[in-house]
Parts: C-alpha cells; structure tokens; sequence
C-alpha cells in the first residue's frame, strides 16, 4: 500500500479547476467516449426508499504514453435517497476512488458531491456551445427547471457560455425558485434571473431549458407543446420532465449510448427512440446543428467523474490540501 490523499467537500471546492478549464474537461471526456475510454453502464442497487439508488460508476481513459502512465482510472459510488431533503439531509452521496495506473494501487478518495454538481453543469455548457439556436445575436431566454444544487451549479456556465441570458426559475417550492433565482441575479454573465410559478410559464419562449428536478414517480411531466420550435432541451434528470413525443420528434443527443440504451426500461425513458446522435460524435465530427428542436439526456458517466477528479487532484496536490492517510 502507498499513502493515500483524502479530500473532503471543501477541499474538492477549493482545487475545483475555473469554469474555462471544467468545460475543456467535460468536452475532453465526451470525445474520449466511445475511443480512447473504457466504461460499462451504470451498475446499480435499488436500496427501500422509493425512488432510492446507488450506483457504481468505474471508468478508464487511455493516455499517450504506451507504459499507461498517462491514464486515469477510478470509480464513483454514489447512493441517492430521494426522501433525504426532508430530513435536512443531502439527497445525493459519494465518493470517487482513483487508482494508480501503473500498479492498481489507491492514490485518493474525494468527495463527490462538488465533481457531480461541476461535472454535471459542465457537461450542459458543452452540450450548449455545440447545440444552442442561432439567436441572432440576442440574449438568450433560459429556463431552469428545478431549484436545487444543480440548478445552482448550473447558473456560472449559463453566464459564461450565453451572456446576458435571460434565466426563469420554477421550482414545485416557490421559496426555493425565489432563492435559486436571487443567487441567479449575483452571478457573472446572467443578464435577469426571475422566479415563475409553474414549467409552462418558464418554457414558453425559452430558447434553452435545462431540466434538473428531483427524481420522483411522475415522469415525463411536460407538454413538448409548451416549446419552441429550436428549442434547446437538456434533460439532465433522465426522463423527470422531458416526454418521449419530444425525444421521437426532436433531433436526440446522449452522452453515452450504451449507457442510455441500457438504463432504458419500460418504467425509465419509456417510448423513447434510440438516439441520433452522441455529443461526443457531433464535436469529433464538428457537425452544424441540425433545424428544430434538440434533446440532450446527458445521463452523467464515470469517466466524468474520473477526469475532475484527477485534475482536481493535481491541484490539490500543489496547494497541498487533503488529509494524507498511511498505510
């Protein structure tokens, strides 16, 4: 055994590379798949809580160097229990493993609460710099569905990647939306941010909306006639809001094929087609985006994980935060 580096919540937070460098990290990882990257769909446990999950994410990504010193290899496990927000609890937990790649020994153990907030929004960013409409050299209208933690990881990017946006905020508590949509005003490169009342009143006119509310049992909840005709949906909530009429209709994008084909089920992404497209296929092939609507289900894959987590590592390393564990 070799010392091993833990890091807790807030010293992930305090190596978390800047938003330029996370969006280079999410589109590195979303080309990688499907070539230089290795990952089995999500193995999972469905613990008593309904709506309950916990997930084993391992995954590889090959480097240059033929000795393997360059590769990145770990696992994320993560345990979501739906019914913990009303407990003062979070609702989701985990822990990312990265092991050394030359010899499979552990080297750290992060929190993986940040990773899956920071990973998650920048996977959105590159979803929306490769797919957004043509707006003509407007201000782009953003709905935000949901007010938790991921519409707050959310709101940086959507300042980065579309400045000035417009952003509306609904939330089933209206206390929450009022609060996301507060945060959301503070925040560099948000033009507006308010809080609406209901999803209709937040997508009608959106030209983007991102969809992160909590997983429940009514799925498929939103009428695709609320939508504009290039709309930009980004479901990042599986099938929570996004419909199967809207995914047979619109031009549909996944992170990871085999992952989505696999997680889909007559109860998960039911009715939904197979997918056009994956975002790493669309940026390896520089292709133009095509007319009407675009739905991205971006599901989260491991190797996200796994590459935030090494350069994250690296940084802390440097700044020489962590607790070091002997053997």
């Amino acid at each position: 055994m070799q010392s091993l580096r833990h890091l807790t919540a807030a010293a992930v937070m305090a190596a978390m590379p800047p938003l330029a460098e996370r969006l280079a990290l999410a589109e590195l990882t979303l080309r990688a798949l499907g070539g230089d990257a290795e990952l089995p769909a999500k193995i999972g446990v469905h613990p008593r809580q309904p709506g309950s999950l916990a997930h084993a994410m391992p995954a590889l990504l090959r480097g240059a160097a033929e000795d393997g010193s360059e590769d990145l290899i770990g696992m994320k496990w993560i345990a979501g229990f739906p019914a913990n927000a009303s407990l003062g609890l979070a609702t989701y937990n985990g822990l990312v493993l990265l092991n050394d790649p030359r010899n499979g020994l552990p080297m750290a153990i992060l929190d993986a609460g940040a990773i899956t907030a920071q990973r998650t929004s920048a996977v959105s960013g590159a979803a929306i710099r490769a797919l957004a409409p043509d707006l003509g050299g407007r201000a782009a209208r953003v709905a935000i569905l949901g007010g938790g933690a991921q519409a707050h990881s959310h709101m940086p990017v959507i300042g980065h990647a579309l400045a000035g946006a417009a952003v509306a905020v609904t939330d089933p508590d209206s206390r929450r939306a009022v609060q996301t949509a507060v945060a959301a005003a503070s925040v560099e490169g948000i033009g507006s941010a308010r809080a609406v009342g209901s999803v209709r009143e937040a997508v009608e006119g959106a030209d983007i909306v991102i969809s992160v509310v909590s997983f429940g049992p009514d799925r498929q909840a939103l009428d695709s006639g609320w939508l504009g005709p290039e709309t930009l949906f980004v479901a990042v909530d599986y099938d929570m809001q996004a419909p199967a009429a809207l995914a047979r209709e619109a031009f549909f994008v996944v992170d990871e094929r085999g992952q989505y084909l696999a997680t889909r089920s007559d109860t998960v992404f039911a009715g939904y087609p197979d997918p056009d497209a994956t975002l790493g296929e669309i940026m390896r092939a520089a292709s133009a985006r095509p007319a009407g609507r675009v739905l991205v289900a971006h599901l989260g894959v491991g190797l996200a994980d796994v590459v935030f987590a090494s350069a994250i590592l690296a940084r802390a390393e440097l700044l020489g935060l962590g607790r070091i564990l002997e053997p």
